[in-house]
């Protein structure tokens, strides 16, 4: 079997019940078979009658829909696709803009806030309003199901969708669906990351040790904690470019694993030559001194298996990519 067709089959069945993936792997099996036959005996080249033939055929996801056994009561197959992605686009949304709303709600009602009170509000109020975001998506694509007529609902969900090519059978799905959830998670992580350093001694009921100020030295802004915010701007925006491309490729595998080991070094050479909490803070162990002694060793440790791990996976990235045929038929 040709290398794009079985691809093409495995990410098809992969949409479906484990009890229907072998009928119907051999279901399309036949199916494209006969599909290519025809176009062969017309006189075209093979590779270019395949492509023709999947195209044809058209996005695994859609068509494994066509398949399910199981139905989508409230959302009908014409527009589950549509529905789902903006579902999961709208909820992003709402959860990050809740929480930075509550965030700074929070820090602007209350006079001696704490960061258990702050993290309590902010969640509880992100809960509500998922739901409240989820109800309504869902309850406007049934009352969109019920209402309109299905051919204008077939048009709605291909006018919706970017036409479907061979091209991106580029990754398997399972490591797309990988890398969008990934992608989310960085960029939730690096929100969090990103209020560390502001984070004032009261939200932990230790303000009296330096005035209220943060955690941080604040010696570290002359330069080290621009800098820090200056990577944690160049991550996100590799979070945002996966998103809006779905999918990982080789120049995303490369920024990604040239990052971790910029941060790395960045973040080692801070431990080592600065005072990375308030030196009016009592910390003990705690505290960096300048120079190297266990603690900052273990410091650096932990740094250098976080990076290492995040290495890894884009070392899996790139043999999954590398594994790939080109798609470019002759």
């Amino acid at each position: 079997m040709a290398t794009l067709t079985r691809r093409y089959i495995d990410q098809v069945v992969a949409h479906v019940p484990d009890g229907q993936r072998e009928d119907l792997s051999r279901e399309l099996l036949t199916l494209t078979s006969d599909m290519l036959d025809e176009r062969l005996a017309g006189g075209a080249e093979e590779g270019a009658a395949e492509r023709e033939v999947l195209e044809e055929l058209g996005d695994p996801a859609r068509l494994a829909a066509r398949y399910r056994e199981a139905p989508n009561y409230l959302i009908g197959p014409e527009v589950f696709p549509l529905y789902t992605r903006l579902l999961r686009w709208v909820l992003v949304l709402v959860l990050l803009v809740s929480l930075l709303a509550n965030v700074i709600v929070y820090s602007a009602t209350v006079p001696e806030g704490h960061l258990g009170g702050l993290i309590g509000q902010a969640v509880s109020e992100a809960v509500v309003a998922l739901f409240i975001a989820f109800g309504a998506v869902t309850g406007f694509f049934a009352v969109f199901e019920r209402v309109v007529p299905s051919a204008d609902r077939g048009r709605a969900g291909r006018s919706a969708e970017r036409r479907w090519s061979v091209e991106d059978l580029d990754l398997e799905v399972v490591n797309a669906r990988d890398a969008r959830s990934e992608a989310i998670s960085s960029l939730v992580f690096l929100g969090i990351v990103a209020l560390l350093p502001l984070v004032p001694t009261t939200f932990l009921y230790v303000g009296h040790l330096n005035g209220g100020g943060s955690f941080v030295n604040p010696a570290l802004w002359d330069f080290w904690l621009p800098a820090y915010y200056a990577l944690i701007l160049l991550a996100a925006a590799l979070a945002v470019w996966t998103l809006f491309r779905g999918r990982m490729t080789r120049w995303q595998v490369v920024a990604r694993a040239a990052l971790d080991v910029v941060a790395a070094v960045f973040f080692t050479v801070l431990v080592l030559t600065q005072e990375v909490l308030d030196p009016a803070i009592d910390s003990g162990i705690l505290q960096t001194s300048g120079g190297a002694d266990w603690v900052d060793v273990l410091y650096v440790a932990v740094i250098w298996i976080v990076a290492l791990w995040d290495l890894y996976i884009c070392v899996r990235y790139w043999r999954t990519l590398r594994s790939q045929d080109p798609l470019v038929t002759a």
